[in-house]
């Protein structure tokens, strides 16, 4: 979703262009169709830990908030990305090759809470990828409720607002003249 959430509105520019479409819109939709495959893929990992002997537990229960907050991050994520891809196709650019790095410094593959630095840790737990990549495996593996890590929700919480608000200010000032841009 860091990647297609970004080139939404360039993708459908004739949305935009053509008639008079609301742009906000636009990032939901794909937003919406993305969740939808993600739950094929977390049904197919349920159906793969079950196969592989591990029943699923009480901390299942949380994985309906771990998935909503996942949504509205990158619903917000692909609001302003998009926004600003569609003023300059070098922000887009600018995200696809950021992505590698997000990737490797969200603990996707590797847990975040084998580093011993605290202040590398500290960092790591501001990105929002690595807070919905943990939640995902305390929901599986490490069995451990989102409200027992107050910390990491209130990091996730504070780089949501800050994203919320950027991409309302984001919205305000460009949507005028986004039609304009892309024409």
């Amino acid at each position: 979703m860091l990647t297609a959430g970004t080139d939404t509105i360039r993708k459908y520019s004739y949305l935009v262009t053509k008639m008079k479409f609301p742009i906000s819109t636009i990032p939901t939709f794909i937003s919406i169709s993305k969740f939808i495959v993600h739950l094929v893929l977390v049904g197919i990992m349920m159906v793969i830990f079950i196969c592989m002997g591990y029943p699923p537990t009480i901390y299942i229960l949380q994985l309906p908030f771990y998935m909503l907050m996942m949504f509205i991050f990158f619903t917000i994520w692909s609001l302003f990305a998009s926004l600003l891809s569609s003023m300059s196709k070098d922000f887009g650019n600018l995200v696809k090759s950021m992505v590698t790095a997000v990737f490797w410094l969200s603990g996707i593959l590797w847990n975040p809470e084998t580093i011993k630095v605290v202040w590398v840790k500290k960092l790591l737990m501001f990105n929002p990828v690595t807070f919905l990549t943990n939640g995902f495996r305390n929901c599986f593996i490490n069995q451990v409720w989102f409200f027992e890590q107050p910390k990491r929700l209130l990091y996730f919480a504070i780089v949501t607002m800050i994203m919320l608000i950027l991409a309302i200010w984001a919205y305000k000032k460009l949507r005028k003249e986004v039609p304009d841009v892309l024409n």
